[in-house]
């Protein structure tokens, strides 16, 4: 976090990290249409100067305002690819952090509103900039509410369009990340986080439980109606505020059916971080899952639950439930 207290831009440490990564694509792989290139890190914490890349001629700067911002100036790269924004930050209730790209000589153009998902948790969002909107050489703005950016660290990497084999119900046009992370299209557009579309594939339903990020650490209950017996249904749910070596507990109708199996993040993943007294820890979404049975799910109503670690505050988006139904 960063507090700005004055009219006078400050430069700021930083770190660049060239990443490449070759990705090897079968026919039955995950689809998508950028992959990610070189990437430069930005690191508040970290101190001494290292080299900058040929396409950021300037250090990032921060300037203090009541509405404090966090710049870079951009040169695009010689090829068409388009440039991917990671922030981790700190979610402020109420409050925005905003993207800009200001092309050289010209004025703001908005990217994203508002990075935050009200959740007032540690976070991270990806955003990919186009190259038809980068143009030109020009700046990258990041805004706060407030005069403290809450921002923790900022990833920039070129992605460069690829060829990769597609399934039939994978978008076009998502992001891949260096980790192998998919984003779909409407994730890294800049709007506002929408629910997960319905999709059939024969007997399989994939349906979408939430409408958006929320809190759930005081008790949550997810009522959803099953309206014919099923085979199996595997439950996924995006986990934020978990720390490693904990579990979030699944209730189905009032009993604890077991936990969910967390994912662990690559370890290029911007949102690790550590320190003395907590050891490693993680800000972002990490995916969980769990399998129920035939037999411990019903037709008609079921009530799901899930429940974190005592006193540890805890947020949940993008929960799916995948039914697969039974036989006529």
């Amino acid at each position: 976090m960063i507090a700005c207290v004055s009219d006078v831009p400050a430069a700021i440490n930083w770190c660049v990290r060239p990443c490449f990564k070759t990705l090897t694509v079968v026919l039955t792989m995950v689809a998508g249409q950028y992959l990610l290139a070189d990437s430069f890190v930005f690191d508040p914490t970290t101190n001494g100067r290292v080299p900058l890349p040929s396409w950021l001629p300037d250090r990032p700067v921060a300037t203090a305002s009541n509405h404090a911002e966090l710049s870079f100036q951009i040169v695009p790269v010689a090829d068409d690819d388009d440039l991917a924004l990671t922030v981790v930050f700190v979610e402020d209730m109420g409050g925005y952090l905003g993207v800009y790209w200001q092309p050289q000589g010209g004025s703001r153009q908005l990217i994203c509103a508002n990075l935050f998902e009200n959740i007032s948790l540690p976070n991270q969002r990806t955003i990919l900039i186009n190259r038809p909107t980068l143009g030109g050489p020009g700046k990258l703005i990041l805004q706060s509410s407030s005069n403290v950016l809450n921002i923790k660290r900022v990833r920039l990497d070129w992605a460069r369009p690829g060829v990769v084999r597609l399934f039939d119900l994978m978008p076009n046009g998502a992001l891949i990340s260096a980790g192998g992370k998919v984003y779909a299209p409407e994730e890294v557009d800049g709007s506002p986080l929408a629910p997960v579309a319905d999709r059939w594939e024969g007997r399989i339903l994939t349906t979408s439980v939430t409408d958006n990020a929320e809190r759930i650490e005081q008790g949550v209950k997810y009522p959803v109606s099953i309206t014919k017996p099923v085979r199996r249904v595997r439950v996924e749910v995006l986990v934020n505020g978990l720390p490693f070596g904990n579990s979030v507990k699944l209730w189905l109708n009032g009993e604890r059916v077991g936990s969910l199996a967390m994912e662990i993040p690559e370890l290029g993943d911007p949102g690790y971080f550590h320190s003395r007294t907590a050891g490693d820890h993680y800000t972002g979404w990490r995916k969980g899952v769990f399998l129920l049975t035939a037999n411990q799910i019903k037709k008609g109503d079921n009530v799901f639950q899930f429940q974190g670690p005592a006193n540890t505050p805890l947020a949940i988006r993008d929960f799916l439930l995948q039914i697969q139904y039974a036989a006529d």
